[in-house]
């Protein structure tokens, strides 16, 4: 959690201090007054103060000074249980009453069970919570990114008060004297009635509690001289944005290398150490002789003191969790949902039956979960399978089939017949665009690979023929774009005309490609021997936008309508034109960019990329979406997150999501639009870079090209792809 380190917190509050003087003489007197009044109403109810073994507030106390009064607690520790959250973490962790709340950018408080693996409520905020809550007495009070204080009951979850601030805040609520204090950007300083949750009092800049001096800049809000010292612990990690905990002679705190650290408070000498798999910038917490910590791969831990090490029963079938909230059921008919679980969660399979996989989960208690939201998974070359799905429908052994590219191969394209891969070779990075240098092509074995064509290529797209005979791409010459069709098998070549982003009719030897010329988009038909060069639409260039290279249109299946992107005055749209040049549909978006356009099947939808979103609250800025393309009016649906590619068989879209999380970076779906069931693939830690259907509708290939940044140098991308066979 990230709170401003203390020069240039009291650097800015003395500048607003000295500023905002005045103002805040002139509000005094009233303020004075709605707090007094307040004050005697909020008294009316007396809440006990926390138990001296809770940790009900970040930092401890009002003085953040991190040190528990725990004698139970000492290094070494061991793991006693973990728990997946649907997001980062970087709230620190409470503990009040035996139960753990931990807040997650997946917009949900979470309660647990403090001492062993388990889940007593949930609640939906709706925006990320980035920051500890606070308990006291029966309710729990939080912020989240929404400008919104929530008041929960503490045993339930249900919501009692919400307030909004005018602006966002940056730090955790405090609560003293049955006032709830919260700071928002810029200065304000809301005190609120804890019961009520009615605004008590605003302050600028600073506010008294409890004798403790508090400042709110630029909506971090927090003690002028906090108890801590977080400096001196971060200097003896490898980067740190945590904060520092005490107990029994042990410092704790989080690190960047994902680490949580162990000191001799006396001697300063790390004396133990967890890896986690993300950042630990939440400062841990300490109770009743338990540490706990949370980290950016999404998980909240809790250690206890090491005890002799006996010998575990070693689990003989184990799976994953495929999604956030999947349902765990109480039997396998789906009705009955015991709780939900997150993404990652791995846990011992029990038995299998008619699709349903029987679990134990970390308390001992057992539940029954689909295949859509549980799989088991095989590695092959650094990519998880799920063994449900992929593999033939006669359930034979299949494994998925790795394919090395030669060194500086990018932007894979397989021809029509599955049979040949044609790519582009970057050798000189030093250019300040992309630009590769050399046409490739290789058969699907990787047995015969050659170089077919040396010229400057600033678009890496390349685009086959229906009949795999030919390839056509766009070279640039003397700094003009010209469209080339390529013989593979003779080596002929044939320069077409001046444009971009040439693409290949799937029904007949014509091509289709872009040129920008006198304030307009111009897209061209012409065929594969030159002849018959016709423009088909002709789109005014409202909006100037930086490029090196113009997106090919992207043909309907049976070759009679193209779709490609249009830029009006403030957003890109998708125009849908037949190919004789009749305007069909202009798809609207509020988005800056559109990329990937690929037809269903059957013509009757179209997936695309958008990105460059301006709406506020907009989650990623990468989303899948569909739309249909011969309705007069257009219903969208939107996925996560890139890469779409319908089957050439029936309505099966796969695409690729990023998992918010450190950790699993990638996971592979295959969304069956008939059934409406969305089926998990694969998942890997590395980047994939796109996921294509195989021509034969059973197989998908999965690519993934590496940074040029490696072993400390920069170097030509490698590129490697998975073969794997889908059931059907």
């Amino acid at each position: 959690m990230y709170l401003w380190n203390r020069k240039q917190f009291i650097a800015l509050l003395v500048l607003l201090l000295v500023w905002g003087c005045d103002s805040a003489q002139k509000e005094s007197s009233r303020q004075s007054a709605v707090e007094q009044s307040a004050s005697s109403e909020a008294m009316e109810s007396v809440t006990p103060p926390p138990r001296v073994e809770d940790w009900h507030t970040f930092m401890h106390n009002l003085g953040f000074s991190g040190v528990s009064p725990d004698k139970n607690l000492a290094p070494p520790l061991e793991l006693l249980w973990k728990f997946k959250t649907g997001g980062p973490i970087y709230a620190s962790p409470v503990i009040a009453n035996g139960t753990l709340y931990i807040g997650s950018t997946d917009g949900k408080l979470y309660a647990l069970d403090a001492k062993q693996w388990g889940v007593k409520w949930v609640f939906d905020a709706g925006d990320a919570i980035r920051y500890s809550a606070v308990v006291l007495g029966d309710r729990v009070y939080f912020n989240a990114r929404n400008n919104k204080v929530y008041a929960l009951n503490a045993q339930t979850g249900e919501k009692l008060w919400e307030f909004k601030t005018k602006s966002w805040m940056d730090a955790p609520p405090v609560i003293a004297d049955n006032k709830i204090y919260v700071g928002a950007f810029r200065s304000k300083i809301y005190l609120l009635n804890a019961r009520t949750g009615e605004l008590a009092a605003m302050r600028e800049r600073t506010v008294r509690i409890q004798g403790i001096e508090y400042g709110c800049a630029n909506g971090v809000f927090r003690p002028v001289f906090p108890e801590h010292n977080a400096k001196v612990w971060r200097e003896r990690t490898a980067g740190s944005e945590s904060y520092p905990v005490t107990a029994n002679g042990t410092v704790y705190i989080g690190a960047r290398d994902g680490q949580i650290h162990g000191f001799d408070s006396a001697s300063q000498t790390e004396t133990w150490t967890y890896q986690t798999g993300g950042f630990v910038d939440a400062a841990p917490a300490i109770s009743d002789g338990i540490l706990y910590a949370a980290s950016g791969d999404g998980y909240v831990y809790a250690f206890t003191k090491a005890t002799e090490v006996t010998a575990t029963e070693e689990i003989a079938r184990s799976g994953v969790v495929v999604h956030d909230a999947a349902p765990v059921y109480a039997t396998k008919n789906g009705r009955s949902v015991l709780l939900h679980l997150n993404d990652g969660t791995r846990l011992p399979i029990l038995q299998v039956s008619e699709g349903w996989y029987e679990v134990e989960l970390p308390n001992g208690v057992r539940g029954w979960m689909d295949t859509f939201g549980f799989g088991e998974f095989e590695e092959t070359d650094g990519i998880l399978f799920n063994t449900t799905f992929c593999g033939p429908s006669d359930q034979s052994k299949v494994s998925p089939r790795s394919l090395q590219l030669i060194e500086g191969a990018e932007y894979p394209r397989w021809s029509p017949d599955g049979a040949l891969i044609a790519f582009l070779k970057r050798d000189d990075l030093r250019s300040r665009y992309w630009r590769a240098s050399e046409l490739w092509i290789m058969d699907r074995k990787g047995e015969r690979v050659r170089k077919y064509y040396t010229g400057n290529f600033y678009n890496p797209y390349v685009s086959w023929s229906l009949d795999s005979r030919l390839v056509a791409f766009e070279v640039d010459e003397n700094g003009e774009r010209h469209i080339y069709t390529m013989d593979w098998k003779f080596g002929q070549r044939k320069k077409l005309a001046r444009g971009d982003g040439p693409a290949f009719s799937p029904t007949s030897n014509r091509l289709v490609f872009r040129k920008h010329e006198k304030g307009l988009d111009i897209v061209y038909r012409v065929n594969s021997d030159g002849s018959g060069l016709s423009a088909i639409a002709r789109v005014p260039i409202e909006r100037r936008q930086r490029y090196t290279y113009l997106s090919a249109p992207s043909w309907a299946p049976d070759g009679t309508r193209v779709a490609f992107g249009v830029n009006s005055s403030k957003y890109v749209g998708i125009r849908i034109q037949d190919i004789e040049g009749q305007r069909i549909k202009e798809i609207q978006t509020q988005h800056q960019q559109v990329r990937q356009l690929d037809w269903a099947a059957d013509g009757t939808q179209i997936a695309y990329v958008l990105s460059g979103s301006n709406r506020p609250g907009e989650r990623i800025d990468k989303q899948v979406h569909l739309s249909e393309t011969v309705s007069a009016q257009t219903q969208s649906e939107i996925l996560e997150h890139t890469s779409p590619s319908w089957s050439p068989t029936g309505k099966r879209l796969a695409y690729l999501e990023r998992e918010d999380c450190e950790g699993i970076r990638w996971k592979v779906w295959v969304y069956d639009l008939e059934s409406g069931k969305k089926y998990p693939i694969a998942r890997t830690t590395m980047k994939l870079t796109s996921v294509v259907w195989m021509p034969d509708g059973e197989h998908l290939c999965l690519w993934q090209t590496s940074d040029y940044l490696r072993d400390n140098a920069y170097k030509p991308a490698l590129t490697k792809g998975w073969i794997v066979p889908i059931s059907q």
